[in-house]
């Protein structure tokens, strides 16, 4: 397990970020809000704000990742960060943040020809196909089905209920009018340090393979149809949908609930806002919202 409930030094939280510790090295017992804030707290402060010096004024027994506005203002303990946020994120996975234990449950079922690389966890009731890959470190929850074929990277999560590498949505009616299910020979492959989220689907690719790149985050109940590509480091927002053969490129967001068309490719370094119906395809470096989507302007 991580060390969730067990105390760090402020020292140590300075070391880890390569930072200085100004005021008094002091047991940080566990992270928390500045509204909800306890003695031995970490916080952060990600803007400088006059209004909160009042505020930690009456904490001083806790550490803090603040900005460089707030050097010498603060009585507690605390490090200076251009990007607090971030740097408290580095921490708490560091230093609070339980690990699962590596392992197989009892009511997983693994197939065939499997490949599971050091350290892998796979939970309850979880279902591995024939031929599957997945490699060190990468943790698959509980209830989740990773169909025949698919490859898996390292330090990847795959949460809970989400099925990946089962056929698309494919056919083709026949002279009666019936529809013909047209076979899916791809599958999926999704490279390292992906995270992919509750309840969300990844379709298996009709000929060529779904990929999923490397630091992709997928967010819960999301649906990736066949042939898809998504660039690395791109984020993909609950309840957004995937149409067939669409490429996003890299660095891009995709935010809840929007759409994009089967075939549309979307640039890199692009956000699509809340809702968005992308029906065209949009080219690198844009912020793009709307029902059908227009950009409304362009990243610098």
């Amino acid at each position: 397990m991580g060390r969730e409930t067990m105390a760090v030094r402020a020292q140590e939280i300075a070391v880890y970020l390569g930072k200085d510790l100004n005021g008094m090295d002091r047991d940080v017992i566990k992270p928390c809000s500045l509204n909800n804030c306890i003695e031995g707290g970490l916080v952060f402060l990600k803007k400088y704000n006059e209004s909160i010096l009042s505020i930690l004024s009456e904490h001083k027994n806790i550490t803090a990742i603040v900005t460089p506005e707030y050097h010498g203002k603060i009585s507690c303990s605390y490090v200076i960060s251009d990007n607090p946020r971030l740097d408290f994120a580095r921490v708490l996975q560091k230093f609070f943040t339980p690990k699962a234990l590596p392992g197989i449950a009892d009511t997983a079922r693994i197939g065939r020809n499997v490949s599971l690389g050091k350290d892998v966890t796979i939970g309850e009731y979880s279902v591995i196909g024939n031929d599957v890959v997945i490699g060190d470190s990468t943790e698959i929850r509980h209830h989740v089905v990773i169909a025949d074929n698919t490859v898996i990277g390292r330090d990847c999560l795959i949460k809970s209920n989400t099925v990946i590498g089962e056929e698309g949505f494919g056919f083709e009616r026949d002279e009666m009018g019936v529809p013909i299910r047209i076979p899916h020979l791809g599958k999926v492959i999704i490279g390292n340090n992906v995270e992919i989220g509750a309840s969300t689907v990844i379709a298996r690719g009709t000929l060529d393979n779904n990929v999923i790149g490397d630091n992709v985050k997928i967010d819960d109940q999301v649906f990736i149809a066949h042939n898809v590509f998504v660039g690395q480091s791109s984020m993909i927002i609950a309840e957004a949908e995937i149409s067939g053969s669409a490429h996003i490129g890299e660095m891009t967001w995709l935010g809840p609930n929007c759409s994009v068309m089967n075939g549309i490719t979307i640039g890199s370094n692009c956000f699509i806002g809340l809702g968005t119906v992308v029906t065209k395809s949009l080219p690198d470096n844009v912020i793009a919202a709307g029902c059908p989507a227009r950009i409304l302007k362009y990243n610098d």
